[in-house]
């Protein structure tokens, strides 16, 4: 009898969570960005990978930029991609997927909007960012709707690909990840797309290597047993947000 109630409340959580992936916000991607950022995120924090679209947040929150690359490098290589747009210097110097520098339990939030989808291991990332957050603390993810996209055409990352990158290493797929970004993002010739793919693995390329809509993303954080609770996934655009909040 419990273990049939616990399987009843463990359902009911997953349909719960599933429609909070159905409803919309603004439809401008920066508004509804903001609106959330004003609701969920105080104190000191950080965000990782900010380049011309740092999150705006509330008077008194405090932010500072992580990112892999000093400035220089950053314009030089983001400058052609956001001509005219103004890129963020850093604060801190570190990989944004391991957060090496920052101490567990040491920011009130950490904010990674289009970061998570261009790591090879999205459930190591996930294990760091919560980790330097301190209990009651906010992750703030912006993920892009893999419909409006070129990423429609490939299929949806699963959670059991996932595992299997996190257990084994992300090698075992790298090579079937750059293949689909050659075939669907750069549309190169179906005879091509083996060589394409080796030169961009090659080039160790900066693709998105996964896929999701918001109820695969939500699917995944059902099934990892992370110390967090999900507090929102809602659409905007092109994008998803996903609020999980670090248990006390």
């Amino acid at each position: 009898m419990l273990r049939a109630r616990l399987k009843h409340l463990a359902a009911r959580a997953r349909r719960r969570a599933r429609d909070r992936a159905l409803g919309s916000g603004a439809p401008d991607v920066k508004t509804h960005r903001e609106d959330l950022a004003l609701r969920y995120l105080g104190g000191e924090g950080i965000e990782i990978g900010a380049l011309n679209f740092p999150l705006r947040v509330a008077p008194g929150v405090t932010v500072r930029y992580v990112d892999r690359q000093p400035h220089d490098e950053l314009v030089a290589e983001y400058g052609v991609l956001y001509p005219g747009a103004e890129i963020v210097a850093p604060d801190v110097l570190d990989d944004g997927e391991t957060l090496a520098t920052f101490a567990d339990a040491s920011v009130d939030f950490v904010i990674a909007n289009h970061m998570l989808e261009h790591t090879e291991d999205p459930i190591g990332t996930l294990g760091h960012h919560l980790r330097v957050l301190r209990p009651g603390g906010v992750l703030f993810l912006g993920l892009p709707d893999a419909r409006a996209t070129d990423d429609a055409g490939r299929e949806r990352t699963t959670v059991e690909h996932l595992l299997r990158d996190h257990r084994e290493g992300p090698a075992v797929s790298r090579r079937g990840h750059y293949e689909e970004w050659a075939r669907h993002w750069e549309k190169v010739d179906a005879s091509d797309v083996a060589s394409r793919a080796a030169e961009l693995e090659a080039q160790q390329a900066n693709i998105h290597f996964h896929v999701w809509e918001p109820e695969t993303f939500v699917a995944l954080l059902l099934e990892l047993d992370l110390p967090a609770e999900l507090e929102l996934v809602q659409r905007s655009g092109h994008e998803f947000v996903t609020v999980l909040r670090k248990s006390s």
